[in-house]
């Protein structure tokens, strides 16, 4: 038995040596390849082929899966239209290309002085947004005098009389009924020590249809010199408790009394001859107390406070060479 293991043995270590390489142990070598072989076409583990081969599998793998986070460039552009807020106006077509167009007052954003849309105006103001006006409520009046009035009286006088000198000394107060300033540069008035003397007088007024009705008037400064003050009020009764509105603008007619307006004047002497410097523009005549009837021998006493007055030609908001004001609201030529 063990003769018949040895000879098994010795035959599987020949033919294990009749089955090798023929090369001494060495690894297999090709020796038929050409010298001249092309490897332009051999791939290497790193590159990519130029022809993908056709799986019946889909690659799945990491670098193919779109991120869902990525919100790079690479993302499409949404150009659906946005939809306008109904609550929007509409601006004007063009505005703000800085071109002034027919529909509109101006269209920029630069500054524009106030005093260049209004020369009694300061300040600096722009365009508003929808190029329809300009922000005036950015700007400053110019007021060109301001009056203070405080007037009472327990005679009230006659105009035709006052050419007596007794008439008027007897009913004259010698106290300034008007305080205030005027005038570039600024001047004060009245000056401390001009013996200003304040009366009451009363006239006839006639309108257009011949009416005639008493008209009040309250003057100061006849004697002491000028500048001189007055106030006329609208002909007719005088209400105690009522109030009177400045106006510069309104003549006195036909309805008369139930205007209920009064005009400031600020009177100079050039050359001789009485001249308006200034008439009031805004501002109310209080009439704290009053006699039944407007008469001579009458009483009256009144007030008003900041009083704004302009040279004539210069009220804020009016064109004096396309709409004068009229004699009867001037009642004097204009000062030089």
């Amino acid at each position: 038995m063990k003769k018949f293991f040895l000879f098994l043995a010795c035959l599987s270590l020949f033919i294990l040596a009749s089955c090798g390489d023929g090369n001494g142990g060495d690894p297999e070598q090709i020796s038929d390849i050409p010298d001249d072989w092309d490897y332009s076409n051999v791939v290497d583990g790193d590159e990519t082929p130029d022809q993908e081969i056709p799986s019946d599998n889909p690659d799945t793998s990491e670098s193919n899966v779109p991120d869902p986070t990525d919100t790079g460039d690479t993302q499409q552009e949404d150009n659906t239209p946005e939809t306008p807020d109904d609550n929007e106006t509409p601006l004007p077509h063009g505005c703000g290309d800085g071109k002034v167009d027919y529909d509109e007052r101006c269209d920029s954003t630069a500054p524009m002085t106030c005093s260049s849309l209004n020369s009694n105006m300061t300040g600096a103001t722009t365009c508003l947004t929808d190029c329809k006006a300009y922000d005036m409520a950015k700007c400053g009046k110019k007021v060109w005098g301001v009056v203070n009035i405080s007037f009472k009286t327990n005679y009230i006088m006659n105009i035709a009389k006052l050419g007596d000198p007794n008439y008027f000394a007897q009913n004259a107060l010698p106290y300034s009924a008007f305080n205030g300033l005027y005038g570039e540069p600024t001047q004060m008035f009245p000056i401390f020590g001009d013996g200003s003397v304040s009366f009451a007088v009363i006239r006839n007024y006639t309108n257009s249809i011949g009416m005639t009705q008493p008209q009040l008037i309250i003057k100061q400064n006849p004697a002491s010199g000028y500048p001189r003050h007055e106030l006329e009020f609208s002909p007719g009764a005088v209400k105690a408790g009522g109030d009177y509105s400045i106006n510069a603008v309104d003549i006195f007619d036909l309805i008369n009394g139930l205007l209920k307006i009064v005009r400031y004047r600020l009177i100079e002497n050039q050359n001789g001859t009485e001249c308006i410097m200034g008439i009031a523009q805004t501002g109310t005549v209080k009439i704290n107390s009053a006699s039944d009837n407007l008469q001579e021998g009458g009483s009256v006493e009144i007030v008003a406070k900041n009083v704004d007055f302009y040279y004539p030609t210069e009220i804020p908001g009016r064109n004096y060479e396309e709409d004068p004001l009229s004699d009867e609201v001037l009642g004097y030529p204009l000062c030089k």
